[in-house]
């Protein structure tokens, strides 16, 4: 009899471990294919694009030992093609355009082209994945659901697009179908494509599917989607995420009980949980995020969740009758509540959850303090009370949570002093965020937290006044966050040292002096570095420009001396961002800037610089934004910034430019922002502006030497916002088609416009990440600058200062946006159009220094939003319109000023017929009595002249007319004669 000894025991466990990983091995072993399914797969190398030759090693008489392809080892059959790609995400490498490049996300080794129908001989094909490549929209071809025996099929992230062929439902034996797209949470669609389907019918027919993933298909008009999945009893996972779907259809009996994980987020349902959600006993992972549910949930329904380890109901509006009986979950791991608009105190009930590992409440409206029956979730590891209204101090249980990784609580109006005690049992954190602007930090300088933070925000505390030394201890840090920290204090030297693997580092908003950090090292993610260390009081010179950071930086600051040449030792296309505008740098900009050839944003702004721009800037394709406004620049613009195909803004004004508009700019097909103000620039404004610059929604060329006529090519220009030719010598009418400013009469901002540079999601605000546009106007009698958030909703138009002539057209009257009108210091003649009062949104209109004449329009008094007004030395008359808007102008007097033909209030110059009571009964049809009162202008003015030329004609006929004149003397000789007697009389009566 054998003695198993446990030696013996566990040389038998390995050996069976060695047979069956041989035997697993085997399925797929390189044994010799048949030749058929050989040449099938050449086919269908063929239509392939291959760019990284990752199947050029398809070659010989093998092809099971092809990569990628698995053959049974019984049959010989090919079985498994799996040409997956594996990805890895590089944000940094983005390119310009409407869709983002395809090799930008999924890298070289990306497969695409057309699937050859040769697939269709590969009939013991159980295993198909050709996900995350990319196939540019292409359809799913019909031919897969002839290939019966598949039981996987992954095409997720592949590019298709168009209607799924319901030929799928012929896969009977399939139990893993992925055709979703999985690069939602990024924010944009990979090339625009889509999949849809009218009807999920045929998915009926895949009676062993147990894992379905269509999130991005279009599933918003498959009213079918719930009676049609409900049939499939072995179905375990389910994911229909942003799938357009926005109704539950009626079901009388749930068939799929088995689902152990629901993913129906960013739906916007708009309703309340379909109760049959809560028969689903098996859920162990259920997302109903982003998909507006409200009203309450029924306590004893929640019950039936016992297995549930993750939940996210984000995005919602759930009432606060959610929150009690959510606290029956006893075996709940996982708990998102962010981002719903759930109102009120947070319930001591739940310290109840004591199995709850994950509890995610940010983004809501909670308000009071953190009751302290939270330390009693002691298997808490991420703990989320983000961006709500949490007041009064942190609780002292919360610190003893001993297996936090995670903590955040940034945002909230929390108070206190946080010690060295504070943090003594948090070993296990990793991530901490306490951004408020009533915690402060005060440990001791020689404080050694028990914990390795990768990421810190403390951004908005009271940190300072000296630089933070227990930071040394902490060699992980990735991200650093101690913006607006109160930190008045040089950065120690052995923060260089030490930072070198630090991605995102944020000291924004502080007094620190003296040389920036500059963080040398390979971090091994350099191309994800970002430095913001704006508005603090560093001070230069700048001995290298480091070139190992993506985004950097030092704008507000006191750096001076010359730009520094880049580091030539580091890579030079890492950089997508160089800030540093607000300083004191002098000198001319160094040609050696052009070889930062991934640079998206340049902006050397409000300095001293002087000299020429680099024609080489030219050679920088990929620049977006190109910012040099307000230094001492000179000379014509070079012809070379044509060549920066992708440039959306150009903002050279307040500089010394000379010469005309060099032709090549009509090549920037792209651009948005074009300010060119406050320069010498000549000649007339190009046509080419309207014709070729489409794009452009501000233009800027105010105060330079232009002259002639204002080209009507400009009102091609329909997306402009922002029109400011003030103060050159242009001539002529202002052109009636300006009308075509549509983006003028735009009065509310659609939200799925992307209507400006940096602000909404475009690929500038993509590649510059925080880069945003900001407008100067001088409107309503001073400067005023608008932040990149108000400029979208901007609409101005100025014309001032020119030679332009000829009336106001009453085109003008439909820009219904405009905010601001200035025709001032012009020689527009005729009337103010009658209907002024149409431009409802506008707040401030100045026709100063014009030769208009006539009334001022009735309706102007309609303006309810205008705050400006300034109609100064014109020629004006009439009564001043009477409005309650009008009436709270500041200064009425200076606005009417130099038309001595006004009258009324607010003038101390009252009307002709102010004591007329039926003129005063007629004061509000102000048209009427204005036209009256011209007419006897007009009579008065005529009755001389009348007299005299009558009086004129009588005595002419006297002089030619002899029995005219006897008969005139005669008449009077014998009235004379009457009144002799009748004064005789009268003299004798009374003598």
């Amino acid at each position: 009899m054998i003695k198993f000894t446990p030696f013996i025991v566990l040389w038998f466990v390995f050996l069976a471990s060695k047979i069956v990983l041989s035997l697993h091995a085997g399925a797929y072993s390189n044994v010799s294919c048949f030749e058929n399914e050989r040449q099938a797969l050449l086919e269908f190398k063929k239509g392939l694009i291959d760019n990284s030759n990752r199947l050029a090693f398809w070659t010989g008489q093998d092809c099971c030992s092809w990569e990628g392809v698995g053959c049974s080892r019984n049959t010989g059959h090919v079985v498994k093609l799996d040409l997956r790609n594996n990805v890895v995400f590089d944000r940094a490498r983005l390119i310009f355009g409407n869709t983002l490049n395809y090799v930008s996300i999924y890298g070289e080794t990306c497969l695409g082209g057309q699937i050859s129908p040769s697939l269709v001989n590969l009939q013991h094909l159980h295993y198909l994945d050709l996900s995350s490549n990319y196939f540019a929209g292409i359809r799913i071809p019909t031919f897969i659901g002839s290939l019966k025996n598949l039981r996987y099929l992954n095409f997720s992230n592949a590019g298709f697009g168009g209607t799924i062929p319901p030929q799928l439902g012929n896969l009977s034996a399939l139990e893993y179908l992925d055709l979703g797209k999985k690069l939602l949470t990024f924010s944009y669609d990979i090339g625009g494509y889509q999949l849809s389907t009218k009807s999920l019918w045929w998915a009926t027919s895949l009676s062993s599917l147990k894992h379905l993933d269509l999130s991005g298909a279009d599933l918003g008009k498959a009213q079918d989607w719930l009676q049609a999945l409900n049939k499939l009893h072995f179905l375990s996972s389910l994911t229909l995420e942003y799938c357009g779907i926005y109704s539950f259809p009626y079901i009388a009996h749930l068939n799929f009980t088995s689902l152990t994980s629901l993913d129906l987020g960013g739906n916007e349902f708009n309703s309340t949980i379909p109760l049959w959600l809560f028969n689903l006993t098996s859920l162990v992972h259920l997302d109903l995020s982003g998909n507006s549910f409200f009203g309450p949930i029924v306590p004893h329904s929640l019950q039936h969740w016992t297995s549930l380890s993750y939940l996210d109901l984000s995005g919602n509006r759930f009432n606060t009758s959610l929150l009690d009986p959510l606290f029956t979950f006893k075996n709940l791991v996982h708990l998102d509540w962010s981002n719903n608009q759930i109102q009120g105190p947070l319930p001591f009930s739940l310290g109840n959850l004591t199995s709850l590992s994950v509890l995610h409440m940010g983004d809501n409206s909670f308000e009071g303090p953190i009751p302290s029956a939270i330390g009693q979730l002691r298997e808490l590891t991420e703990l989320d009370l983000s961006s709500n209204g949490f007041n009064g101090t942190i609780p002292s249980s919360l610190w003893r949570l001993s297996e936090l990784k995670s903590l955040f609580l940034s945002d909230n109006p929390l108070s206190g002093e946080l010690r060295d005690i504070h943090f003594a049992q948090l070993a296990q954190l990793k991530e901490l965020s306490l951004s408020s602007t009533l915690l402060a930090l005060n440990v001791s300088s020689s404080w050694v937290p028990s914990f390795q933070l990768h990421t810190i925000d403390m951004s908005s505390m009271k940190i300072g006044p000296k630089f933070p030394l227990w930071l040394q201890t902490q060699k992980r840090v990735e991200s650093l966050d101690m913006s607006n920290a109160s930190i008045s204090d040089t950065i120690p030297d052995w923060f260089e040292r030490q930072c070198h693997g630090i991605k995102s580092l944020y000291f924004s908003n502080n007094h620190m002096m003296g040389k920036p950090p500059v963080c040398k090292g390979n971090s091994g993610h350099e191309f994800r570095k970002i430095f913001f260390l704006e508005s603090n009081k560093f001070e230069g010179p700048l001995q290298l420009l480091p070139t190992d950071i993506s985004r950097l930086y030092l704008k507000n600051n006191s750096l001076q001396g010359i730009i520094p040449h880049p580091d030539i030792n580091m890579t030079l296309d890492i950089l997508r961002v160089l800030d540093l505008s607000d300083n004191h740098f002098i000198g001319s900009i160094p040609d050696s800037l052009c070889s930062l050839q991934m640079l998206v944003v340049l902006d050397l702004s409000n300095n001293q610089l002087s000299g020429r721009i680099p024609s080489c800037i030219g050679k920088l394709k990929t620049l977006g934004a190109l910012l040099l406004a307000n230094n001492n620049l000179y000379g014509h613009i070079p012809i070379s910034l044509g060549h920066l195909n992708v440039l959306q803004s150009l903002h050279l004004n307040r500089n010394n430019f000379t010469g005309m508009l060099p032709f090549s700019l009509r090549h920037l097909k792209k651009l948005e922002y074009l300010d060119l103000g406050n320069n010498g620039l000549e000649g007339i404004i190009p046509s080419w502006i309207g014709d070729e610059l489409s794009r452009l929604r501000i233009l800027v060329l105010e105060s330079n030497n232009f002259h002639g006529d204002i080209s009507v090519s400009l009102c091609k220009l329909s997306s402009l916002q922002v029109l400011n030719l003030k103060d050159n010598n242009l001539t002529g009418h202002i052109p009636r088609c300006f009308n075509n400013f549509t983006a003028m009469t735009v009065t509310e901002l659609d939200s799925n416009d992307n209507i400006y540079v940096g602000i909404y999601v475009t690929p500038l605000m993509t590649l510059s990440g925080t880069y945003s546009e900001e407008l100067s106007v001088f409107i309503k009698g001073r400067m005023l600058n608008y932040t990149s958030s108000i400029v979208p909703y901007v609409r101005f138009m100025g014309l001032s200062g020119n030679k332009l002539s000829g009336e106001i057209p009453v085109e003008l009257m439909s820009l219904v946006g405009l905010q601001g009108l200035d025709l001032s210091r012009n020689h527009l003649s005729g009337r103010i159009p009658e209907n002024i009062g149409n431009l409802s949104h506008l707040e401030s209109l100045d026709l100063s220094k014009n030769d208009l004449s006539g009334p001022i329009p009735q309706s102007l008094s309609n303006l309810n939003f205008l705050s400006c007004l300034n109609l100064s030395f014109n020629k004006l008359t009439g009564r001043i319109p009477s409005g309650r808007q009008l009436r709270t102008l500041d200064d009425p007097t200076t606005i009417y000023m130099g038309n001595s033909g006004l009258c009324g209030e607010p003038l101390n110059k009252s009307c002709p017929d102010e004591s007329d009571g039926e003129s005063n009964a007629e004061e509000s049809d102000g048209d009427h009595e204005d036209g009256k009162e011209s007419y006897f202008d007009w009579f008065y003015a005529g009755l001389g002249p009348g007299f005299a030329v009558g009086l004129l004609g009588f005595f002419s006929v006297l002089c030619f007319k002899k029995s005219w004149r006897y008969a005139y003397f005669g008449f009077l000789e014998s009235l004379l004669n009457k009144a002799w007697v009748e004064i005789a009389l009268l003299k004798r009566k009374f003598g």
